[in-house]
């Protein structure tokens, strides 16, 4: 119904984020320290996250005015007591044993031993931390570390740029997909509204990529990498097979107002190599603020705070095809500078060479 001139009415945004939080634990449920905290932290009360050898790579403290209470539960964590039983050994009320399981499981410092369903929205936030740590685990990015550090070469600039632009040029493929995919009309409104956010995008990015002195005919034979292409096909395949592996990825690859001063100081680095004037890689920077500043973690979350609780079968399915998203991630960064990384070489990757 037109507003009387002719034109469709400003309705306001067609969908409100949800409110709810996380849902408990399962009193019955079993929870083991992962693998991944080190012991000997333990006794300093300190939760050390690391391999077996070498420099930790965080250490987490608990802040709370019941820290001196989560210490004397935290080392029992074994996967063999329930949090009932914890709660009646240490006499601390199942409430408070509950709360300190909760949160550790969120930074996944926690990880389930029992098979039980999970609240949905509580596996979301176990994810997310999950691949962070997971990253932690295979090692720090070698091309990130390269654009903090330097030298960065004009090609390697470029070359971040293109596959940034082919990632942008290839999202409406899957997430129409996920639009069609979604269960109920609220979400495919959300997805819809994730959609025509980043449709266009890539023509923005493409003027930067001209900027950066690349032709019409140049952007025409390039193909992304190999790496590349696969984090897309990977998209494209859970964007129309499994709507909430497809919501995870998108949680952990989109940026949240949490990352802007990261984010910020990445493109002053880059800024500062002074290999590209700021009319090339300032559509770059600006997408990656926009995308924090707007919140679009939030088009991960919502699928999960709608969805019901999961099973041991959803719960694994859906970490490895996130851990597979994360992978092809850094198997992109490793080609990337494989690729680009040298001074001399082709301009653009291309199949065909």
């Amino acid at each position: 119904m037109s507003d009387g001139s002719g034109h469709l009415p400003i309705i306001g945004r067609a969908w409100h984020p949800s409110t709810r939080e996380p849902g408990p634990l399962h009193p019955a449920m079993r929870l083991s320290l992962a693998n991944w905290v080190r012991p000997e932290g333990l006794a300093r009360r300190e939760l050390v996250l690391g391999g077996a050898q070498g420099e930790p790579w965080e250490v987490m403290t608990i802040d709370s005015e019941s820290a001196e209470k989560a210490w004397r539960v935290i080392p029992l964590f074994d996967g063999q007591r329930t949090l009932s039983e914890l709660a009646r050994e240490t006499k601390l009320g199942l409430e408070l044993v509950s709360s300190v399981a909760q949160d550790l499981y969120h930074r996944a410092v926690l990880v389930q031993t029992s098979g039980f369903e999970v609240d949905a929205l509580a596996y979301y936030e176990h994810l997310r931390s999950l691949a962070g740590i997971a990253q932690q685990r295979w090692g720090p990015s070698a091309m990130l570390h390269r654009f903090w550090t330097g030298p960065v070469s004009r090609r390697l600039a470029v070359g971040y740029l293109l596959e940034n632009y082919h990632f942008a040029l290839a999202a409406s493929s899957h997430q129409s997909a996920a639009v069609a995919s979604q269960p109920t009309e609220r979400l495919k409104t959300i997805l819809s509204e994730h959609l025509s956010f980043e449709y266009w995008h890539h023509a923005w990015l493409k003027r930067g990529l001209l900027a950066a002195g690349l032709t019409e005919m140049d952007l025409e034979r390039a193909s992304p990498l190999i790496a590349m292409q696969a984090l897309i096909n990977h998209l494209r395949w859970l964007g129309m097979a499994d709507p909430l592996s497809y919501s995870a990825c998108i949680g952990v690859g989109e940026g949240d107002p949490t990352a802007l001063a990261t984010v910020g100081k990445f493109w002053e680095r880059f800024t500062e190599h002074g290999v590209l004037p700021v009319e090339a890689f300032g559509p770059f920077r600006d997408h990656d603020v926009g995308d924090c500043s707007d919140d679009h973690d939030q088009f991960g979350r919502e699928p999960f705070a709608d969805s019901g609780p999961l099973t041991a079968a959803d719960q694994a399915r859906i970490r490895r095809r996130l851990i597979t998203f994360c992978r092809l991630t850094m198997a992109y960064h490793r080609e990337l500078l494989d690729f680009y990384g040298p001074d001399e070489g082709p301009l653009v990757f291309t199949v065909e060479d």
